[in-house]
């Protein structure tokens, strides 16, 4: 690999200073920065497309298969809900970056009162029982959003200009005892060191962050948050990590099977033949590697190299 080029043009995200070190190119070409002061790993997205085109409303399927599929993939929910009812919480939680508000309306029928704030990809806003969906940014609503007593952020603050600044607005939310929760991916993990700029998780431009567990840790205590709990296995992310960055590493369109399951709409101009191909080719491949996936990242959270950091954190004393 060719040596690391400094820069000097990029500021850090949370530190601001300007001394930079270009560590690699995504599979994209978006150059991946670590800054030399703090020690944050960013992405260099100044040649992005907006946001509106890369997080683009779901366009979910209602078919059969479609829907099983997504009844499926509640394992994934119980297992969020399931650190979620560890740290002994109860009572009002805002998802925020909800997506299509699926974790939102878990935690409402599981007896939470929930509010799912989303700018982008939930489509519109909503209100059913026990559950509100808003489509909007949090700086146009957070007045009338009250008090919660869970927050979570599930795969968000990576996707975050000033997460700082979102973290302390959202601490101001929690009530006094209440918790905060933010999962990320973790770029120290082995599959990112496998993979490099073809990581899964890595996804820039849509990524912005790439935080290990010390880059993590300081982001919330510049917010004032304390970290208290943390989980490391979290095979939602794990096994997806392993199966499409395998996939991606042999196959043209990057992402299929996962924008396959995920059902967003992504696929809607890909070939008949070239969607055959994909889906053969990610069955044959992509099963095998599932069940290798989860021995193996469950060994890669003994070392905290897991495919994702997920923190627990309070207020910290004043």
């Amino acid at each position: 690999m060719a040596a690391p080029t400094l820069l000097t043009q990029l500021a850090c995200p949370i530190c601001t200073e300007t001394s930079t070190t270009r560590l690699f190119d995504s599979h994209n070409g978006y150059p991946i920065i670590r800054c030399d002061a703090c020690g944050m790993k960013f992405t260099d997205d100044r040649n992005a497309p907006p946001p509106r085109e890369l997080y683009p409303a779901f366009d979910q399927s209602d078919t059969v298969t479609k829907n099983a599929i997504r009844r499926a993939l509640n394992i994934f929910l119980r297992q969020r809900a399931g650190f979620v009812r560890s740290l002994k919480v109860e009572g009002r939680l805002l998802d925020y970056g909800c997506g299509n508000g699926s974790f939102a309306t878990w935690m409402s029928r599981s007896g939470f009162e929930v509010v799912g704030l989303e700018p982008f990809s939930l489509g519109k806003s909503e209100m059913r029982e026990r559950l509100t969906l808003i489509q909007a940014p949090l700086e146009s609503v957070e007045d009338d959003l009250g008090e919660f007593d869970v927050i979570t952020l599930w795969h968000v603050l990576e996707h975050l200009v000033e997460p700082v600044a979102v973290l302390e607005r959202l601490a101001r939310r929690l009530r006094p005892d209440g918790v905060l929760i933010v999962s990320v991916p973790n770029f120290r993990s082995w599959q990112r060191s496998l993979f490099g700029g073809g990581w899964f998780h890595l996804d820039p431009p849509r990524h912005l962050l790439h935080f290990d567990p010390e880059s993590l840790r300081d982001c919330l205590c510049r917010a004032g948050l304390e970290p208290t709990a943390e989980r490391r296995f979290i095979p939602e992310y794990g096994t997806s990590g392993w199966v499409q960055s395998t996939l991606n590493a042999v196959l043209p369109h990057k992402n299929y099977l996962y924008e396959l399951i995920k059902d967003r709409g992504a696929l809607k101009d890909i070939s008949t033949g070239s969607a055959v191909i994909h889906l053969a080719s990610s069955l044959a491949l992509g099963v095998p590697v599932l069940a290798a996936s989860v021995p193996l990242e469950a060994a890669s959270t003994l070392v905290n190299a897991g495919a994702a950091l997920t923190v627990a954190a309070r207020r910290a004393p004043a």
